[in-house]
């Protein structure tokens, strides 16, 4: 069953389109390969996402996809222990009715996250229909993808009260939309209060590639392995395991830390459901562990989740 699971993640839509991350990485000289770039004034930390919604989505429903470009900025950017403060944006479409719904999801993410809309830009003219988005925050620590440690225990921090949802190869889990500015901010603020408090050597936002793709690569940008037991991750009873981990959550993090049981806290003080599932190794491979098997979830110093093959 686990060699199943394993093939079934390395397959994952969500994580091989990263591949292709390498070919730009190469040309832009960048080596942190990180969820939020980082711009320090002094003692001042200014911290930058960037991301793009996947066209299915898009078309299927451009107010949902509006929504999501505020979503998976602010998780990126709260992801490294910042507050989000701003968004910018690019909408793409030569439908009227595509632009106005996808402006609409975004006016109400700004509203859900209280952030302030700083610029925009349209393309009125596609032969496609897109968004592309930014946030910035602000953060008096940054927790980086690149530093996490041999010894270092791995936590999956998650909201599990919400609903799933599934399109195609796209599956979320929207533990967002029902929940109160207040009831929002308490969960975002514990990621900010880990790192103000220096409680993690680093962290990342669960993306796309799921909650063991995710993993992946914060081990390939430290340059370290790891044995994750699939069975400890925190998941909603209504849905399957491998299922689950091919989810988008709409709130979730993965910390590497050296005080687990103080990330705990403050996690279940903010309403998240957290666990340890694992700890980092020196060696570059990340094992999987389920019910007394044990698999080879990715080689890294063969193979590259973003596509370095020549690193």
């Amino acid at each position: 069953m686990l060699q199943e699971i394993v093939t079934e993640l390395r397959n994952f839509k969500g994580l091989t389109r990263k591949s292709v991350i390498g070919e730009l990485l190469t040309v832009l000289k960048d080596v942190a390969y990180d969820d939020a770039g980082l711009i320090e004034f002094g003692d001042f930390k200014v911290v930058v996402s960037t991301d793009g919604i996947v066209e299915d989505l898009v078309r299927y429903n451009p107010w949902r996809a509006g929504y999501s470009s505020v979503i998976v900025n602010v998780n990126d950017v709260v992801a490294k222990g910042a507050r989000p403060i701003g968004y910018v944006c690019v909408i793409s479409s030569s439908s009227s009715k595509v632009r106005r719904m996808v402006a609409k999801g975004i006016k109400y993410g700004l509203n859900k996250y209280q952030l302030k809309f700083l610029k925009g830009h349209t393309h009125p003219d596609t032969s496609f229909d897109a968004v592309d988005a930014a946030v910035v925050g602000v953060a008096k620590n940054f927790l980086p993808s690149t530093t996490a440690k041999p010894g270092d225990r791995l936590i999956t921090a998650l909201d599990l009260k919400g609903r799933p949802d599934v399109r195609g190869w796209l599956r979320t889990f929207d533990s967002v939309s029902g929940k109160s500015i207040e009831e929002l901010s308490k969960r975002l603020n514990a990621m900010i209060e880990i790192a103000d408090k220096n409680l993690a050597h680093a962290t990342r936002d669960i993306s796309g590639p799921g909650i063991v793709g995710t993993l992946g690569m914060l081990c390939e940008s430290s340059r370290v392995g790891a044995e994750v037991n699939i069975e400890a991750i925190p998941k909603p009873k209504t849905i399957k395991l491998r299922g689950w981990l091919l989810t988008y959550p709409a709130i979730g993090f993965i910390i590497s830390t050296d005080r687990p049981e103080e990330c705990l806290s403050v996690l279940k003080n903010h309403d998240l459901v957290a666990d340890v599932i694992g700890r980092v190794t020196e060696s570059k491979v990340i094992y999987l562990l389920h019910k007394g098997q044990r698999e080879i979830f990715m080689n890294l110093y063969k193979e590259s989740i973003f596509g370095l093959k020549n690193r």
